[in-house]
């Protein structure tokens, strides 16, 4: 009889111990994007639209350092670099987005299990170079 306290005793301890490194190594859950904004280019046009066709404009998202972020464009328009892209230890990512059909654009920032989506107009931009006016 005194045995079979020692072993309920054991398989206790060690159904303890199983709980407790079971919540140690549960992954923790993902960061959520925090801010995500793209911001205008330097040319001026006569266009309402803050962006144009086949200019370049830099996009810029805040996560968990270590996260990975994907960038996407709903419409025509492109990310570089593509795909899921490292978050250093400043917290910020980014990636150069490329419109390529004037209208509305839904964007959107994504990591596991966040997203933060802007939307945005886009007109006919003139790319020079240095300048990409919108018209």
């Amino acid at each position: 009889m005194h045995r079979s306290r020692r072993t309920v005793s054991t398989t206790a301890l060690s159904m303890g111990a199983l709980a407790v490194a079971l919540v140690v190594t549960a992954p923790a859950a993902p960061a959520a994007i925090t801010e995500f904004e793209v911001a205008p280019g330097s040319g001026t046009g006569s266009s309402p639209a803050p962006y144009g066709t086949h200019c370049t404009y830099t996009a810029t998202a805040t996560a968990e350092p270590g996260e990975y972020v994907s960038f996407y464009d709903s419409q025509k328009g492109s990310f570089d670099p593509p795909g899921a892209i490292l978050v250093g230890a400043s917290g910020t990512v980014t990636a150069e987005w490329t419109p390529q059909t004037s209208g509305t654009h839904d964007l959107h920032a994504v990591n596991i299990g966040s997203e933060q989506s802007l939307q945005v107009e886009v007109g006919s931009g003139l790319n020079l170079g240095s300048a990409c006016p919108v018209l």
